[in-house]
């Protein structure tokens, strides 16, 4: 049953670091070539599109995992509906934008108009490719998923050094590419979808009521997730300026970094446990109790690494940046965990009580950053974090272990979970039933 599946995670997470590093040289090519100011338009360009993409996707990208591993059948409609959300929710964002910035030019500041409008013609490919990806996730495609993804990167990568470097161009032809890469990557996955199975673009309202409905739920949860973890720098930014947030900023990045591989487990674990509802509780134990241990080989190596690293890829002058992230760790091992343990009810239909949760933890978060951030600073919000993703965790494992009538021994790694790790065996061997 689970066989790939760790070569899935492996190469998922490989191509995610690959994907990041181009990014990375991608940022430096623009900033060393446009300078600050120009460095400044295409970030705020790109969070433009990016705010538009996380408020506009309406949570059906995992809906369209959860449809295709639960009935491939479905796929060819779910292609077709996904093409019509993104052509109408993607209109109504250009549009929205277009007269919000006609409106108020103030709100660019000092990007050119024409920019914005460049760039928000990507807006519908880029949900379109969001909501296609996440078809060939649950197909389990993730070769060409992560081909894609890496593709995409290469062009941008390319446009970057191609233009700048090469050509000496400025920024808008960089903008007019990135939109035409947008739209080519949304072809590329349409192509693939149309090669390993044909599809109706025909729109399948009922398919689309329950997309709706299950989307609305990933929506909402993903929505106060968010506001968990990034909530705090913005209060912290409001009451002790941007200097004490430029620390604590270092120390959630290396947390990103931290649940980065649970995240692609969780993502790719979803697929197997709706196929596989029978073995679902011991599926999610046995890649639980596997995570502990990978996960906790990670934040132990940060806590001795993190100084270090902090110094040498920052300066010392972001030495503080390493007491926010020592309180964040353990809350960053229990997110990460949570994160995998819910995709058993994720594959139940997403219940009511999972978006409830992140609601009350969201509530929670931010009124203890407004009272306490104000006195203790970015302490106060790194313990707040640790808080709320314990509290998390538990009660995710309590109502996985209470539905599955397992002990919470079931989660903890046995002295074999350790000898397989230690004797330096697969994960795939690992995870054979």
């Amino acid at each position: 049953m689970t066989n790939g599946f760790a070569k899935n995670v492996a190469s998922t997470f490989i191509s995610r670091i690959l994907i990041i590093g181009m990014a990375i040289l991608a940022s430096i090519v623009v900033a060393r070539t446009l300078g600050p100011s120009g460095k400044g338009i295409f970030a705020a360009l790109g969070a433009m599109v990016g705010i538009a993409l996380q408020f506009g996707n309406l949570g059906l990208h995992g809906a369209n995992i959860y449809f295709t591993a639960k009935d491939k059948s479905k796929v060819p409609f779910l292609v077709g509906n996904s093409f019509w959300f993104s052509l109408g929710i993607g209109l109504i964002l250009f549009f929205s934008f277009y007269l919000f910035l006609s409106q108020h030019p103030g709100a660019l500041g000092n990007i050119d108009f024409r920019l914005a409008i460049i760039t928000l013609i990507a807006i519908p490919f880029m949900l379109l490719a969001y909501l296609w990806q996440n078809i060939l996730v649950g197909l389990n495609k993730i070769k060409a998923y992560n081909l894609i993804l890496i593709s995409n990167q290469v062009l941008s990568l390319i446009g970057a050094i191609g233009i700048l470097l090469v050509l000496k161009e400025g920024i808008f032809p960089l903008i007019i590419f990135n939109t035409l890469t947008t739209i080519i990557i949304a072809c590329f996955y349409g192509t693939y979808l149309f090669k390993i199975q044909q599809f109706s673009l025909k729109l399948n309202w009922d398919l689309a009521r329950q997309s709706l409905n299950y989307g609305f739920r990933v929506y909402l949860t993903c929505f106060f997730a968010y506001l968990v973890l990034r909530s705090d720098l913005f209060i912290l930014n409001y009451f002790k300026g941007t200097t004490e947030t430029g620390f604590y900023s270092i120390a959630t990045n290396f947390v990103d970094g931290i649940i980065l591989l649970p995240s692609i487990m969780a993502l790719l674990i979803l697929p197997k446990v709706v196929e596989n509802l029978g073995q679902s509780g011991e599926l999610i134990a046995k890649t639980t109790r596997i995570s502990v241990i990978v996960i906790g080989v990670i934040c132990l190596s940060t806590v001795v690494l993190g100084r270090p690293a902090i110094n040498f890829m920052f300066g010392s002058m972001f030495d503080k940046s390493f007491i926010p992230l020592l309180i964040l760790i353990p809350g960053a091992f229990f997110f990460a965990l949570e994160t995998i343990i819910v995709q058993y009810f994720n594959a139940y239909g997403f219940p009511w009580f999972v978006v409830r949760l992140w609601l009350f933890s969201a509530i929670l978060n931010i009124g203890l950053n407004w009272i306490f951030i104000p006195y203790y600073g970015m302490k106060a919000a790194a313990f707040s974090s640790l808080l709320v993703y314990t509290v998390v965790f538990i009660y995710i494992a309590f109502r996985f272990l209470r539905a599955n009538q397992y002990t919470f021994k079931k989660l903890i790694p046995s002295f074999r979970d350790y000898k397989i790790i230690l004797n330096k065996m697969s994960l795939k061997q690992l995870l054979k039933l």
